[in-house]
Order: C-alpha cells, then structure tokens, then sequence
C-alpha cells in the first residue's frame, strides 16, 4: 500500500513538473502581443461588485508606506460591454463624509477614448472629465482615472525585454515575461499622459504582477505592485488583483484593496447610466 502511494506522489508530482514546465515553455514561445492578449483575458471577468478602500500617503525614507493621510471607502462594479472588449465601471463613496453619495462612471471606448462622468451630489450636477484630464488624479490618490479604466491589447504596441524572475514576494518562485508597451495612437497617450510602461506578467497564469509607468518624457513616473492574486471565476479561469499598490516620483503612495468580491452576479446594464450615477440612495 505505501508503495503504492509513493508511486501514486511521484507520478503526480512528474505530471505537475511536466505541465508547469509546458505551461513556461509555451509562454516563452509566445510573441509580446499574443502574452498580453492571454493577460487580458483571463483579467475578463464578466462582471463583479467589491468593497474598496483606498489609502493614500507618503513613504518612508526606508521605502515603506508611511501613515495613511486620506482613505475613502467606495463600492465598485464592473462590467464587460456587449462587444466583449471594453468595460464600464461605476465607483460609489461611502467614507469619508464630505465624498459620501459622489460617483463616478468610466465607459471605455474605441481608439482609447473613454467617458468618464463624475457626480457631485452637494451641487447635484454631472461633470465630464475631458480625456486630457483624465491622467489627473483619482480621488485624490495617486491613480490617475486612465489608471482604473482597464488596458486593451489594441490600445498598444508590444515588445518583449526579457524574461526573468517574477519580481514580487508574493510570485518570487514564478517567471515573469517583461513586456514594453507603447501607446498605438495620439488618444491614448493623451489620456494616460504614459510614454509607455513596462509590465512584469507571470508566465503560468499570465497575470501582471508589476508596472512601471513613464512620462511624457520618457522619465519614470509611477510603480505598481499587483497582489493577493485571486481566481474569481473558476470556470472560465479568470483573476483578480486584490490588492495594488501604486507610488508615483514624489514618493507619494496609494494602496487600493478589494474585499467581498462577488463575480458573475448578473449586474444590469441600468447600472452604468447617468440617471444612476446620479441616484442617492
């Protein structure tokens, strides 16, 4: 019996050696583009809705995040349009007070031009925020609005740098695909204010652990460190970061975490409206 069981461990320990050195062996066989067209796919959750918290501050002069200066807590959903491409996201604040009820609606378009409404509910209007505003800050935080609309494939051009080890505590044992994107038309680099960026995916799951984002300029601005990489939907294989972390040259920090995820509910369209957006409840 144990034999058997010894033999039964060491065969399905070839078996998951055999399938992870396939699964590194086809990604390193992979062009640039066809390893981000694998990234934003499995990114493609039909729909969810998370509790967030934002938390926003300065480091440390040993490099750490510093004490929290602003947190707003805020309820999110996200949904994939009926071209299975773009997404429309809507954000809710809850906390602090003075944010409470504000909203703000990101429909993703074609050519990297998004809509992006924002709700101020003490003057019961609607303000558009115009796509060469859209590199401001979010909330206050150190996420620009380009930066919570999502990265489409045809929005950039592909080059592959390097492979190397995955550069996170939390993926160190995995290998990571370095891959340059630079922006493939004049909206987008408007819109993010990015020269391009420079993306860590890991290789088994194709997932971006890491980003770096360089100015107009071509002077890196901003870090992002992706963590708590969480399956959501089995079925279809499909994850999300819940936990990221951006720091800009300043030395300014946010982290964003989600929490209560819930894929797949069904959420309706009437969602991702105006005449939603500005609903208080």
């Amino acid at each position: 019996m144990n034999k058997f069981k010894d033999g039964y461990k060491l065969s399905f320990l070839t078996t998951l050696i055999f399938v992870m050195a396939t699964t590194t062996a086809s990604a390193a066989s992979l062009s640039a583009k066809e390893i981000m067209t694998r990234n934003e796919d499995v990114r493609k959750v039909n729909d969810f809705e998370t509790h967030a918290v934002l938390t926003t501050g300065t480091m440390t002069a040993q490099g750490k995040p510093g004490p929290a200066s602003k947190t707003k807590e805020f309820t999110l959903w996200r949904k994939i349009q009926a071209d299975t491409i773009h997404n429309s996201t809507l954000t809710r604040f809850h906390e602090p007070a003075e944010v409470r009820n504000e909203g703000i609606l990101i429909v993703e378009n074609n050519s990297g031009k998004n809509d992006v409404l924002l709700y101020l509910p003490n003057f019961k209007k609607i303000r558009r925020v115009e796509s060469q505003q859209q590199s401001g800050s979010f909330m206050g935080s150190v996420f620009s609005y380009s930066d919570i609309a999502t990265a489409h494939v045809e929005d950039y051009q592909y080059k592959t740098l390097r492979e190397e080890k995955c550069p996170t505590a939390e993926a160190a044992a995995q290998t990571c695909s370095v891959i340059e994107c630079i922006p493939s038309n004049d909206e987008v680099r408007e819109r993010t204010h990015y020269s391009k960026s420079i993306i860590w995916v890991r290789n088994d799951i194709f997932m971006g652990v890491k980003a770096e984002y360089y100015d107009l300029d071509g002077k890196l601005y901003k870090t992002l460190e992706a963590n708590q990489i969480k399956i959501v939907d089995a079925k279809n294989k499909k994850w999300l970061a819940h936990s990221l972390q951006i720091q800009n040259s300043k030395q300014e920090y946010t982290t964003l975490l989600f929490t209560n995820v819930v894929a797949n509910k069904g959420i309706s369209d009437s969602i991702f409206t105006q005449q939603n957006l500005q609903k208080v409840k």
